[in-house]
């Protein structure tokens, strides 16, 4: 077995053959299981990245005028955060099934882990219902009420969300089975599902926008297209492996037939009609873990929006680049994301295995591999700004003038929120969701709630976008360093889920 080096094969060899994974990451050493979880995650992220960067760019050359883009880049910019509000819910399925199904198949319980997946997707349509009847009744009272827009943004803003909130019905059901097939090791699946979302999604965006001329109605449709075909065919293949699985099970439970298996041996998660009866005692499982992260990203979501406000005193152009400036930090995002993904997936299941220390070591190098990555990324913000900038913002060159120096601040943030990140995902993998949401209220609600306030209301002359940003790397330098200081207590190995 491939036992890796230094402080692993250390902790390896202490467990005396104690453990070990199953499927395809059995026997290999614990960069190679990161390698081989986060490498389809990654590719889903570089293709959502793709997507919302093609809808984004559409978006701001519908207009002519510099005015115009400044505008548009607003409007888009602010629905953004009216589907994070929307999406909460669903958040905080996907949090709970991954938390459950990577427990249970560590510890080698698959019927269990198939049922709690049968059962987050059922938990995630009703999720995706109640997300986008939320949206449509809120979306007139955020715009117009809670952000200070110009009229047009406003418009553009509306026009959008009254028709993309419905792309959370199929959302809904997409997030869900992607968590728990995740959780049970497979992130090829989820990945081939996202490349059917975002590819559809650029197609019939692109259609829609150049071809019909529907223009903000268009990025709505094509995004809503793209997530109904991506759902469906994810059902199919759920379809296609309970056939498969029936077939070989032959009237066999589920544990049964895997204690027939190879050792390593781990059954995929596939769709059993019986499963799909709703059962509140499993959801409130999954939601008892789900949900603090649904109210710590509520929280956030709150606090983001008075930030959001905030900017907006500043004008149009300054909305438009703190939006752009997101989507380009969100290029650094990717490896991290994935290598998150990765951690969370890992330290459930070995967690489940009974093996706190790898668990433990598994955190620490999703640390270092994410800072590694995320922190060379910024230093290439910082000296080529213009090169990320200009592709979104070349019809205003004052969104330009805006953007550029907070993509250059980049170069602080991003090994700050590399770590920051990873330790948060990996306590949340362990199903320790409340204790980051405190976190992340407390230094959050300090930060970018109590300081921004006085700032803005004391010396709204000194008030920049970059001051900002500036703020929201010491709120991230904090939240660190407390995280860390939990991840060296233990107290979230011990968390039952």
């Amino acid at each position: 077995m491939g036992a890796g080096n230094g402080r692993e094969g250390t902790v390896r060899a202490a467990l005396q053959g104690k453990g070990q994974l199953g499927g395809k990451l059995a026997g290999l050493s614990l960069p190679r299981q990161i390698i081989a979880i986060a490498l389809w995650p990654l590719l889903e992220q570089v293709l959502s990245f793709i997507c919302a960067s093609t809808s984004l760019y559409l978006a701001t050359h519908m207009g002519t005028e510099g005015a115009v883009t400044e505008k548009i880049a607003s409007g888009i910019g602010v629905t953004g955060y009216i589907l994070w509000l929307g999406f909460l819910m669903q958040g905080a399925v996907g949090m709970g099934a991954t938390a459950i199904v990577s427990r249970m198949t560590g510890a080698r319980k698959f019927k269990d882990a198939n049922y709690a997946a049968n059962q987050a997707a059922v938990l995630g349509l009703i999720a995706g219902i109640l997300s986008a009847v939320l949206m449509f009744f809120t979306a007139d009272f955020l715009v117009t009420t809670v952000l200070n827009l110009s009229d047009y943004a406003q418009e553009v803003a509306i026009r959008y969300m009254h028709l993309g909130c419905w792309v959370a019905v199929f959302s809904g059901i997409i997030f869900a089975v992607n968590a728990a097939l995740r959780g049970a090791g497979d992130t090829r699946t989820p990945f081939l599902i996202m490349l059917a979302v975002d590819g559809f999604n650029i197609i019939f965006s692109l259609i829609l926008v150049k071809y019909f001329g529907l223009f903000i109605e268009g990025l709505a449709l094509g995004m809503i297209l793209g997530m109904a075909l991506a759902a469906a065919i994810l059902i199919g293949i759920l379809i296609k492996r309970s056939a498969s699985m029936r077939r070989k099970m032959a009237g066999q439970e589920l544990d049964a037939f895997v204690a027939t298996q190879e050792p390593n041996y781990v059954p995929p998660i596939h769709l059993r009609l019986r499963q799909l009866v709703p059962d509140l005692r499993s959801m409130y499982r999954i939601l008892a873990i789900g949900l603090p992260q649904a109210v710590e990203i509520g929280g956030i979501w709150l606090i983001q929006i008075v930030v959001l406000r905030t900017i907006s005193q500043l004008g149009d152009a300054y909305v438009g680049a703190h939006n752009i400036a997101i989507r380009i930090e969100s290029l650094s995002f990717l490896p991290g994301f994935a290598i998150g993904m990765a951690g969370a997936t890992l330290v459930g299941q070995y967690l489940g295995t009974g093996s706190v220390r790898l668990a433990l070591e598994t955190v620490r190098k999703c640390v270092r591999y994410s800072v590694a990555f995320m922190g060379a990324m910024g230093v290439f913000f910082f000296f080529f700004p213009h090169l990320f900038v200009e592709f979104f913002a070349s019809n205003s060159e004052s969104l330009v003038n805006a953007t550029v120096p907070v993509v250059q601040v980049f170069l602080i943030i991003e090994p700050f929120y590399a770590a920051m990140l990873m330790i948060k995902m990996c306590l949340r993998g362990a199903g320790d969701t409340r204790r980051v949401m405190y976190v992340s209220y407390g230094c959050m609600g300090f930060f970018r709630l109590v300081c921004l306030l006085i700032w803005s209301t004391f010396w709204p002359e000194t008030l920049t976008l970059v001051g900002i940003w500036v703020l929201f790397t010491v709120d991230m330098a904090v939240e660190y360093l407390i995280l860390n200081r939990m991840l060296c207590g233990l107290k979230w190995a011990r968390r039952k889920v």
